[in-house]
């Protein structure tokens, strides 16, 4: 019995020992090789297939034309419209004013008193629920209308105004013959109360068989700056305040990101219908020589000849001057010193006429 049990101790020792070597060697052949083994890396190379996309990047000009009025692209249909040039009371009883931000141009000219009016021109007015108010015509407002082909529309006129105004010289929409499409608010005292809209105004332009489309032949005003680019005077003369002189409403403007922001009777001026305060790209100040008619009290003055001004775009303003052949019917030129026609910067932009006796109050700096 002890020879069997020191026996098969004997056999289970020697099986650990072979087990073991044999580990060993087993391991040796994996870990600790005998001669040095290369690894080959094999590459699979796959053939790629790059697809090329055509993409189609949509023009933004296509469909558009620039706007005679602000030189910015705008639907073709828009573009050929003929627009409309509305006549604003610019008093204080008369604030705020209602849709005059959508005017393109806008000029401002004394009246009697001291007191100024607005014209405004809109070539897309058709949603304006509100437009005014509307004040009567001084006949070299017309002269100003007529140079954009604009039918003019007003509420009332000076006694001087009227045999024009019934003439076949000017399209104008007004209480001779559209008084229905007028109308009066009660948020203020006649006669600063007379209000239209977009809608009245199309309505009569089509009761009064009037042309919607731009004469044949006729090529704008003013000169602009091609979309995108930016007209940058060749002048020392800063502009980022300017101050118009006029002795009522006491106007001006402040420069701020490209853009004069306007102001009047000691505050922001505001159009109620979008609560957003005016503001334009360029203005224009021509100074103009003035008398009084026979009743020395209605102010006439002299559009046609020569006279001096400014220009004032993007920070900065310039000495210039203008020529008009016939007083109604021509057109404003704008020179700059050098005798070339000005270029204008896109968007809108606010013509000041003043009296040339008044041309010192005209503040610039």
């Amino acid at each position: 019995m002890n020879k069997n049990k020191k026996l098969i101790v004997t056999l289970v020792i020697a099986g650990i020992i072979t087990v073991a070597v044999g580990g060993v060697a087993l391991l040796a052949m994996f870990v600790i090789p005998n001669k040095k083994v290369e690894k080959t890396e094999v590459t699979e190379t796959e053939e790629t297939t790059v697809q090329t996309v055509e993409t189609t990047t949509a023009d933004p000009y296509v469909g558009k034309t620039p706007s005679f009025l602000t030189g910015e692209y705008v639907k073709d249909k828009t573009a050929k419209r003929r627009p409309v040039a509305l006549m604003y009371n610019n008093i204080i009883n008369a604030m705020p004013h209602s849709g005059i931000s959508n005017a393109d141009v806008c000029y401002e000219a004394p009246v009697e008193g001291g007191i100024t009016r607005i014209m405004g021109i809109f070539q897309n007015y058709d949603k304006l629920k509100k437009m005014g108010s509307v004040r009567s015509c001084r006949i070299y407002y017309c002269a100003f209308a007529l140079e954009w082909d604009a039918i003019y529309s007003h509420y009332g006129q000076s006694q001087y105004a009227l045999g024009f105004l019934k003439s076949d010289k000017i399209d104008n929409v007004g209480a001779l013959n559209a008084e229905n499409y007028f109308y009066r608010t009660t948020d203020r005292v006649a006669p600063h109360n007379a209000f239209t809209s977009g809608k009245n105004l199309n309505n009569a332009i089509k009761a009064l068989k009037y042309r919607k489309e731009y004469k044949k032949g006729y090529k704008g005003h003013f000169k602009f700056a091609n979309f995108g680019e930016k007209v940058d005077l060749n002048s020392k003369k800063t502009a980022k305040t300017v101050e118009m002189g006029y002795v009522i409403n006491k106007p001006w403007y402040k420069f701020k990101n490209g853009q004069y922001y306007r102001y009047q009777y000691g505050e922001k001026h505001i159009d109620d219908q979008n609560n957003k305060q005016l503001h334009c790209s360029n203005i224009i100040i021509q100074f103009v020589d003035s008398t009084l008619y026979p009743d020395n009290k209605s102010l006439n003055i002299t559009l046609n000849g020569s006279g001096k001004g400014w220009f004032i775009t993007n920070g900065k303003a310039e000495k210039i001057t203008w020529k008009k052949d016939k007083q109604m019917s021509g057109q404003t030129k704008y020179f700059d010193e050098t005798g070339k026609e000005i270029v204008l910067n896109t968007g809108k932009t606010w013509v000041q006429i003043v009296q040339n006796e008044y041309a010192d109050n005209v503040v610039i700096k």
